[in-house]
């Protein structure tokens, strides 16, 4: 409903004409509706810190080279840890790498820490951009950091999207969740009962039991308002 209702004031906008959707009556039946629309409750599982561990380790299994287990075991933790979106950081498919996900120059490795310039967003059609900035774990915990660094050391020197194989072709969403749920059965989990926004949630989720204020968590996933609550588990 809220997406059709944006798009009648765009269109009224750009038309220059008044926006009808800010009348009383509509505002009115746009809440008696949400009153009556029964919400299914989002029962996807968060990945937690054990479950990103075990995924980690699961790549060496369920990947087909040891380029390839790398390369997902980065994606994973970077996915975690910057509590990132698909459409952030993973290509269309993997021939159409798009201009909107990251890049290798959108990678910073200083100190022990990984900036990551996210270029657009679901929050960010314009394309403002936004930095990440994640640190290096303790011995024994996975980390991004060494992570990213492993796989930049082995990464073809080509442009293109930041996460690509070995034959520069680009890790697509698909191929994404086809070897996150292999890592995920590997591990005796149901695949079935997790999402790619699972590593979105779990990052909340984390964020929100480690005791961080409301504005830390929001600034993790770059969200700007409450909803992060729906995350948290």
């Amino acid at each position: 409903m809220n997406t059709h209702l944006a798009a009648i004031k765009f269109f009224s906008s750009v038309s220059g004409l008044p926006d009808p959707c800010g009348s009383a009556l509509v505002r009115r039946t746009v809440q008696g509706w949400a009153r009556l629309t029964l919400r299914h409750p989002d029962e996807r599982r968060p990945i937690t810190v054990e479950i990103l561990k075990g995924l980690a380790t699961q790549t060496s299994t369920s990947c087909s080279s040891q380029y390839e287990a790398t390369l997902f075991r980065a994606a994973f933790l970077v996915a975690f840890y910057g509590a990132l979106r698909c459409s952030e950081f993973l290509a269309p498919s993997r021939t159409a790498g798009g201009a909107r996900v990251l890049r290798p120059d959108d990678v910073g490795l200083e100190g022990g820490r990984l900036a990551l310039r996210v270029r657009y967003s679901k929050t960010d059609q314009l394309g403002k951009g936004a930095w990440v900035h994640l640190h290096k774990a303790p011995a024994g915990a996975p980390c991004p950091v060494r992570a990213m660094e492993a796989f930049l050391k082995i990464r073809p020197g080509l442009g293109g999207p930041l996460f690509i194989h070995r034959d520069g072709t680009c890790l697509s969403r698909y191929q994404f969740v086809a070897v996150f749920r292999a890592c995920l059965e590997g591990l005796g989990l149901p695949a079935k009962a997790f999402g790619t926004h699972s590593f979105r949630i779990g990052a909340a989720t984390h964020a929100s039991r480690r005791g961080l204020s409301e504005t830390q968590v929001k600034a993790i996933g770059r969200w700007r308002s409450r909803a992060y609550r729906t995350y948290v588990r």
